[in-house]
C-alpha cells in the first residue's frame, strides 16, 4: 500500500487500519501483533490562529518598548549580566531567527564559545549531542582491542573531526543588529554567561523574564512558551513560511558540520590519513552457500552451538585464535548449518580477522556480542527468505525490517540496525548480495548523515577518476554515475538498477531534451509510491547530457539481442543483465570523493544531500547569486561547476518566476528527490536553511539608527566621543547598523571562536599516486568471458548474412573495442576447441542436439546466449555466470604470475577429467 498510493490517500488509509485495530483490540478483544509504534497521522494546525492573531497586540508592545534601545544605568553585577544577554535572546526571538525552546538552551554555550564570520554574515554554532563521548560496552571492547594492538595512548584520543560526528548542528546567523547587540554585550560583561551563586549557568528562561519584565508596559507572557508562539504568529506574518517553519521546528534541516562548511567556504581540504584502497580484491572471493532444510527450531540449536565456540575462548591474542579454530570446527563438522547459521559464522571470523568499524581485529568476547545482537531474530525470520542467492534487495529489507521490529526500545533498535548494516555488507562482499540502504528514521534521535560534495570537489572526483589508470569502461561508468549522483540526487540503488530503457531521448535527434526515468524493474522496488519520477537532463545536467547519451548509444551497440533495452545502463561488458558489484563502481567513486575533500566520512549518499542542498538555494533566490555565492560554483581553475548558473531554474523547470513567491517550488524539488512530500526532504536533506534564514534577517533587520540608539550600541563613554568617532569615519545622521559593522571588525577579536580543525586544513593538490590505481589486479584490463563470448556470436551473424570473415572482424573489434588480431585469435582457438573430440569420437564441448541447428540459432536475436560454432554456451543463471566470470579472471590472474604453472595445469585438468570419465 505504501508503495502504489498518493501521499493524502495514504494518510487517509493508514489512519482508517490504526483506528481499527485500536478497536478491536479494546471493544472486540483481537489478539494481533501490532508493529510499534503505530498511530494515526494528525493533521498539521495551522501556524495562525485566530487566539495566537488576537495576542500580537502585546507583542507589538513589548517590540516597540525594546526596538527604541532605552540604555540601563541602575542596574550592575549579575543584574546587569541578565538583563544585556535578555536583551541580546530577545532580539533574536524578536526577528524569527530563534523560535524554539530546545535551541534557545544551546545559546549559553555558544555564546561562551564566541563568534564566527562568512562573508557578509557573522553565526554562532548551536550544537545538541547525539551520541555521548562515553561509549557503550561493545565501543568500550573494540578501544580495549585497539589498545592490545597498539598501546599508545594516541590511538584512543578522541581527533576534533570525530568529536564533530557526535553533534548535530545549528547555524545561527546573525543580522546586522543582533550582531551590534552581541558585541555590546561582549563588552560589557565579557564572553561568560551569567552564572548563579553555585556557578551553573543562569536559565535562558530567566534572563528572558528579567529583561521583559523591565521593558513590559502591561503584564508580561506567563512563560517562554507563551512568548515563543506570540513571536512565531508574527514572523508567519513577515516571514516565508519555510524559513518559519524552520526556526520554530526542532531537527528541520540540520547545518552542516563545521569541517563541511569550511570546506565550502575555503575549498581547502582536511589533513587525512591515507586511504587504503586495496585492502581487498576488485574481483570477489564469490563463496557459495548451501541452503538446509532443517526447521526453524533446529537452526537455532545450531545457532546456540556457534555461540558456544566463543565461550572457551580467552581475551585477547589467544582467544581471538581459539574462536575462530572453533568456528571452523564447527562448520567442518556440521552438515545441517542453514545459510544464514553459516553467514552468521563466517561474519564472526571475518570480525575476528579483518575487524569492525575501528579496522582493527576484534576481541572474541566483542564478535560475540556482535552476533548475539541480531543472530536470534535474523535465523528465525530468515525461513522466509528462500533461496538466498535469487532474494531482491526489496526480500532482505523485509528480512532486515522484520528483525528491528523485534527491538524492545528505540536504543535497542538503532544498536540491531548498525549490526545489521555491518553484516550486509559482509554479504554483499563476500556473497555479491544486492546493495540495500537500510532506514534508520526510527531512532531516538534521528542521526542525519550531514555532509555534502562541494562543486569544487566534485570536478576533483571526476579528475581523479579521469586520469587513473582503470580500464577505459570502468572510468566511463565511474563518471557518469558520479554526475547521475551529484546532478540528479538518485540514490545508489536507484543508479545500479537503472536500464538502457530508463534514458529516454529521440535515438537520430541528440537535440532532443531527454529526461532519466527512475522507476521498479526486476533488479529494485521504489521504496514509495514518490520514488517514481521523471528527471530532466536538459535543466538538472545540460552539460553532461551528452556523454550520457553516448554511452547509451555504446551500450545498445554491445547487444545482439532484441531485449536492448531491459539491459542495464551499468555493467560489465556482455553482462547487461547482472548488477556491477559496489566494489567496481561505487568503491572507487567513494574514494576519489574521500581523496578530492580529505573527509573519511563522504558516501556516494551525500551526492544526494548535496544535490537537495544547491537545488534549494536555486530555486529560493529571487535574483541570480542571491543566496549561491559565485565563489561556491567554482572549481579550482575558477570555472562554473553548476549548471544553468545565470538562468532562472523556477521559470526553466514550468514555476513561477523567481521573483514570484510559490510553494510549489518545495514540491516540486521534492519530486526530484523521489520524496512524497517536502517534509522529509527538507527534514534530512537540506543543509542551508540557516544561511537562507541568515540572508533574509541580514536584508530585513539592517535598521536605521538615530544618535540615541548608536550612543547605547557603541559602548562609548559619552557622546562627544561618539561624535568623534563618526567624525573620523565621515558619517554624518542617521546610520544603518550595517555600515556601523563594518567599522567595527577589530572589535570582534578577543571574542571570535576557535576553530578546532584550524590545523587541518592545507590548500587542495592531486596525489601524485592516485588512489584508483590498481596494479595488483593484471586481469582487470581483460575483457569480460561475457563480451569475449558476445564479439564471436557477432562474427558469425555477420557470416551468416553473407559478409567476409574479415570484414565481421574489423566491424566486431570497433564496436566491443577489440584488438583485431586478438579476436582472430580467439576464433581460431575457438574453432579448436569446439573441434576436440573425446576417446568415444563424441564432441568435448559441444551438445549433439544442437549441432545442426546452431546456424540458425546464433542468427537469431531472440535467443539469449546459444552454442557458438566457436565457442560453448555460456551458463544461463545470473549467479552461475557471475561466478564463472568470477573464475576467469582467477585463472587470468594466475596466469600472469605464474605462466607456465597455469598453461601446464590448464592443459593437464581437461585430460585427467576425461580419464576420470572413461
Amino acid at each position: 500500500m505504501h508503495q502504489n498510493t498518493p501521499p493524502k490517500a495514504l494518510r487517509k488509509t493508514h489512519n482508517f487500519l490504526v483506528q481499527g485495530l485500536e478497536n478491536g483490540h479494546k471493544k472486540l478483544k483481537w489478539h494481533v501483533t501490532i508493529p510499534s509504534p503505530l498511530v494515526t497521522v494528525a493533521r498539521k494546525p495551522p501556524t495562525v490562529t485566530t487566539s495566537s492573531f488576537s495576542d500580537l497586540h502585546r507583542w507589538d508592545a513589548l517590540v516597540e518598548t525594546h526596538d527604541a534601545m532605552f540604555s540601563v544605568e541602575n542596574l550592575s553585577g549579575k543584574a546587569l549580566r541578565k538583563w544585556m544577554v535578555g536583551r541580546w535572546l530577545f532580539q533574536l526571538i524578536r526577528e524569527g531567527a530563534l523560535l524554539h525552546k530546545r535551541y534557545l538552551e544551546q545559546v549559553p554555550q555558544a555564546f561562551e564559545q564566541g563568534i564566527s564570520f562568512a562573508p557578509g554574515t557573522g553565526f554562532l554554532i548551536l550544537s545538541d549531542c547525539i551520541h555521548s563521548a562515553n561509549v557503550d560496552e561493545e565501543e568500550k571492547e573494540e578501544a580495549d582491542e585497539v589498545s592490545h594492538a597498539n598501546p599508545s595512548p594516541k590511538s584512543l584520543s578522541e581527533t576534533p573531526l570525530e568529536k564533530e560526528l557526535r553533534f548535530h548542528y545549528r547555524r545561527l546567523c546573525l543580522s546586522p543588529m543582533s550582531q551590534l547587540l552581541l558585541l555590546n554585550t561582549y563588552q560589557h560583561i565579557g564572553n561568560a554567561w551569567p552564572r548563579t551563586a553555585s556557578k551553573s549557568l543562569v536559565p535562558v528562561e530567566q534572563c528572558l523574564t528579567f529583561y521583559i519584565k523591565s521593558i513590559a508596559v502591561d503584564t508580561p507572557p506567563a512563560n517562554i512558551s507563551t512568548l515563543l508562539t506570540m513571536a512565531k504568529t508574527a514572523s508567519a506574518l513577515d516571514m516565508p513560511p519555510l524559513l518559519t517553519h524552520y526556526a520554530s521546528k526542532a531537527d528541520s534541516s540540520h547545518s552542516l558540520r563545521p569541517s563541511s562548511w569550511k570546506r565550502l567556504l575555503n575549498r581547502n581540504v582536511l589533513i587525512a590519513p591515507s586511504i587504503d584502497t586495496h585492502e581487498e580484491d576488485v574481483y570477489l572471493d564469490f563463496q557459495t552457500t548451501h541452503q538446509a532444510s532443517a526447521p526453524p527450531s533446529d537452526q537455532l540449536k545450531q545457532l546456540r552451538q556457534l555461540q558456544q565456540c566463543f565461550s572457551a575462548s580467552l581475551v585477547g591474542q589467544t582467544g581471538r585464535r581459539e574462536a575462530i579454530d572453533n568456528i571452523n570446527a564447527f562448520l567442518a563438522v556440521s552438515n545441517s548449518n542453514g545459510v544464514m547459521v553459516t553467514m552468521l559464522a563466517n561474519w564472526c571470523k571475518k570480525l575476528m580477522q579483518k575487524g569492525g568499524r575501528v579496522k582493527s581485529k576484534l576481541a572474541a568476547s566483542t564478535a560475540e556480542t556482535y552476533l548475539s545482537n541480531i543472530a536470534r531474530p535474523l535465523v528465525a525470520h530468515s525461513q522466509s527468505l528462500g533461496d538466498v542467492q535469487a532474494a531482491s534487495a526489496d526480500q532482505w529489507e523485509a528480512l532486515y525490517e522484520n528483525v528491528l521490529n523485534s527491538a524492545k526500545n528505540p536504543t535497542s533498535r538503532a544498536k540491531m540496525r548498525n549490526r545489521l548494516d555491518d553484516f550486509h555488507h559482509f554479504l554483499v562482499d563476500s556473497f555479491a548480495l544486492p546493495h540495500i540502504d537500510l532506514d534508520s528514521a526510527n531512532a531516538e534521535k534521528q542521526r542525519v548523515d550531514v555532509n555534502i560534495i562541494t562543486p569544487a570537489e566534485f570536478r576533483r572526483a571526476l579528475a581523479l577518476i579521469e586520469s587513473s589508470q582503470q580500464p577505459e569502461r570502468f572510468r566511463t561508468m565511474q563518471k557518469l554515475a558520479l554526475i547521475l549522483g551529484y546532478r540528479l540526487g538518485i540514490r545508489r540503488s536507484e543508479c545500479a538498477g537503472l536500464q538502457i530503457k530508463d534514458v529516454a531521448y529521440l535515438f537520430d535527434n541528440d537535440a532532443f531534451d531527454g529526461e532519466i526515468i527512475i522507476r521498479s524493474n526486476e533488479y529494485r522496488k521504489g521504496k514509495s509510491y514518490s520514488a517514481t519520477r521523471r528527471l530532466p537532463l536538459w535543466l538538472l545536467m545540460p552539460e553532461e547530457r551528452k556523454q550520457l547519451i553516448e554511452w547509451v548509444k555504446r551500450r545498445q551497440g554491445e547487444i545482439t539481442t532484441q531485449q536492448v533495452t531491459k539491459q542495464l545502463l551499468f555493467c560489465r561488458s556482455g553482462n547487461g543483465r547482472l548488477l556491477l558489484e559496489d566494489k567496481a563502481l561505487f568503491k572507487p567513486i567513494q574514494t576519489a570523493l574521500k581523496t578530492a575533500s580529505g573527509d573519511n566520512t563522504l558516501r556516494y549518499h551525500h551526492l544526494r544531500h548535496s544535490f537537495v542542498t544547491f537545488t534549494l538555494l536555486r530555486l529560493l533566490e529571487q535574483v541570480n547569486g542571491e543566496l549561491l555565492p559565485r565563489a561556491w560554483v567554482l572549481d579550482d581553475h575558477r570555472n562554473i561547476a553548476m549548471p544553468n548558473t545565470d538562468a532562472d531554474i523556477s521559470a526553466l523547470a514550468g514555476l513561477a518566476p523567481q521573483y514570484r513567491p510559490s510553494r510549489k517550488r518545495l514540491w516540486q524539488l521534492a519530486l526530484w528527490a523521489g520524496h512524497a512530500s517536502p517534509d522529509e526532504t527538507l527534514s534530512s536533506y537540506t543543509h542551508s536553511l540557516d544561511w537562507i534564514l541568515g540572508q533574509n534577517l541580514r536584508e530585513r533587520f539592517n535598521p536605521t539608527l538615530n544618535i540615541d540608539q548608536q550612543f547605547t550600541l557603541l559602548n562609548l563613554s559619552t557622546r562627544t566621543a561618539l561624535s568623534s568617532w563618526r567624525n573620523r569615519r565621515g558619517l554624518k545622521g542617521q546610520t544603518q547598523a550595517g555600515v556601523l559593522l563594518q567599522y567595527m571588525q577589530d572589535e570582534w577579536q578577543p571574542y571570535l571562536a576557535n576553530d578546532p580543525l584550524e590545523k587541518e586544513w592545507q590548500p587542495y593538490q592531486p596525489p601524485t599516486e592516485n588512489p584508483l590505481d590498481n596494479p595488483f589486479e593484471a586481469s582487470f584490463d581483460w575483457p569480460e568471458a561475457t563480451t569475449i563470448y558476445q564479439s564471436l556470436r557477432l562474427v558469425e551473424q555477420q557470416e551468416i548474412n553473407g559478409i567476409s570473415l574479415g570484414d565481421a572482424i574489423n566491424r566486431t573489434a570497433k564496436r566491443f573495442v577489440l584488438d583485431p588480431e586478438q579476436l582472430s585469435l580467439w576464433l581460431e582457438h575457438g574453432e579448436a576447441l569446439m573441434q576436440r573430440k573425446t576417446r568415444r569420437t563424441n564432441q568435448q564441448f559441444s551438445r549433439e542436439d544442437n549441432r545442426n541447428d546452431r546456424s540458425r540459432r546464433v542468427a537469431s536475436q531472440r535467443i539469449y546466449m546459444p552454442e557458438l560454432q566457436r565457442c560453448m554456451a555460456p551458463p544461463i543463471k545470473p549467479a552461475v555466470l557471475r561466478e564463472t566470470g568470477q573464475f576467469f579472471h582467477r585463472l587470468l590472474d594466475w596466469h600472469q604470475s605464474q605462466s607456465d604453472i597455469a598453461e601446464e595445469s590448464l592443459m593437464t585438468l581437461p585430460r585427467l577429467i576425461h580419464e576420470g570419465a572413461d
